[in-house]
């Protein structure tokens, strides 16, 4: 296969991930607008389902898989026909999950394509991790490229041990809740985030000094211990227990470590970073922003009176999910849609991403503020309603972001300046 049908490809799926943004931003507005309007037809908690189902199926794994079979491993890999039916099956799975969630909720269709989908991830797992032994990448990168695959099948308990429970008409809410935080964990602090550092290590790694690259691995490192250790900081709002305090402490420690570790990284590759265009390095920085405001949150967790308003605040705990969802790991996709050149530079995408990014930070804010006020018993009735703006704004961001892929809107007249941004993307391909 030719490098020009690889990219084409590599191309063709990003985008479909995009779309799929759309309608997960459209799911969301509609979740939204059925708080603030009368919308009888709308069910709410069917499409709350089908929103974070689509979320994490059709939009991140789908966007991220892409990524990492097509930037980590080599063209000879690939190009292996297996990647094509992997993505395939993840696209027509989620598909299916955000299908038959909407309409019936959690009924023999939406399980049956839940558990095809988590099938497939392990088909992608397999595949890959015999793939980026072979492969020749920094070891920060293969590190973190097999941890990331390994949490992505270890998540599945989650779903499993649900399933387990609906099964068979257990109440028990402890492991109901433990099993929801247990996926939310592996796929949040274990799959998204190694996935992500992973492709940004491999796409700058030939850029970095001999001291550059040993920090890069020493926070890899540090990251990766972190995720197991810092699971049981999801339990102890009920198990108090010696030991899991003390795993949890641990946890927390190497949270902290990882951040400290991340920062010094940050601070030795400047140089490396302001080489990018500016566009990339904003969003980089949003979504770095963000995975460390979210590493604190989750470290002081381990202080009770923290961690029990955290877990009794249901807007905390939505900001906590949205805040690594959208401001993690969605802005650092789009920022490396603008390294991959599947956003181009110009005037248009950059519209369209302060409107994302910008819907992103007011969502956030306005979350967080509500949380702090039902601490302080207050529940004021205009945050449902900014809430709403924030989600007309986010789909308004995605679609302009989409639009902004199906016709190539450069938007930059000066020819001169255009192949200066563009040398600047092609410089870290």
């Amino acid at each position: 296969m030719s490098f020009i049908s690889i990219h084409s490809r590599k191309k063709t799926w990003l985008k479909i991930a995009l779309a799929n943004l759309v309608i997960v931003a459209i799911l969301g507005f509609l979740l939204r607008s059925k708080i603030v309007f009368t919308i009888p037809f709308l069910d709410f908690k069917n499409t709350l389902h089908a929103h974070s189902h689509y979320a994490f199926g059709g939009w991140v794994t789908l966007a991220l898989v892409v990524l990492m079979v097509y930037e980590i491993l080599p063209k000879s890999l690939s190009s292996k026909p297996i990647y094509q039916v992997i993505f395939a099956s993840i696209l027509l799975n989620a598909v299916g999950m955000l299908i038959s969630f909407t309409l019936g909720g959690y009924n023999f269709y939406s399980i049956l394509f839940s558990t095809l989908f988590i099938f497939t991830t392990y088909v992608f797992a397999f595949v890959f991790i015999r793939h980026v032994v072979k492969a020749c990448v920094a070891e920060p990168v293969r590190s973190l490229g097999i941890s990331a695959a390994i949490y992505l099948v270890l998540s599945s308990v989650g779903p499993f041990t649900l399933a387990y429970l609906l099964a068979s008409g257990s109440s028990n809410a402890f492991l109901y809740k433990d099993a929801i935080y247990t996926y939310l964990h592996l796929q949040y602090s274990g799959f998204f985030a190694l996935a992500i550092f992973a492709l940004l290590f491999n796409r700058l790694d030939n850029r970095f000094s001999i001291r550059t690259s040993r920090l890069a691995k020493s926070f890899s490192t540090l990251l990766n211990l972190s995720v197991l250790p810092s699971l049981f900081l999801s339990y102890l709002w009920h198990y108090p227990g010696a030991l899991y305090q003390a795993i949890a402490i641990s946890g927390s420690i190497l949270i902290v470590l990882s951040v400290v570790a991340l920062m010094v990284f940050a601070l030795a590759a400047k140089d490396v970073f302001l080489q990018l265009n500016k566009i990339t390095l904003k969003l980089l920085m949003i979504a770095g922003s963000a995975f460390i405001l979210k590493s604190i949150f989750q470290a002081l967790t381990i202080f009770h009176s923290i961690g029990a308003l955290v877990f009794s605040n249901r807007p905390v705990i939505i900001a906590f999910l949205h805040l690594v969802l959208l401001g993690f790991v969605s802005i650092y996709i789009l920022s490396h849609y603008t390294l991959a050149e599947v956003l181009k530079p110009g005037n248009a995408t950059r519209r369209a991403l302060a409107v994302f990014a910008g819907a992103v930070i007011v969502n956030e804010v306005v979350l967080f503020s509500q949380g702090a006020d039902i601490m302080l018993m207050h529940n004021r009735v205009f945050y449902p309603y900014l809430l709403w703006l924030a989600s007309l704004l986010l789909l308004a961001g995605a679609i302009l972001l989409l639009r902004c892929v199906l016709h190539n809107k450069v938007g930059v007249t000066n020819s001169s300046e255009h192949k200066k941004q563009f040398q600047s993307f092609s410089n870290f391909k």
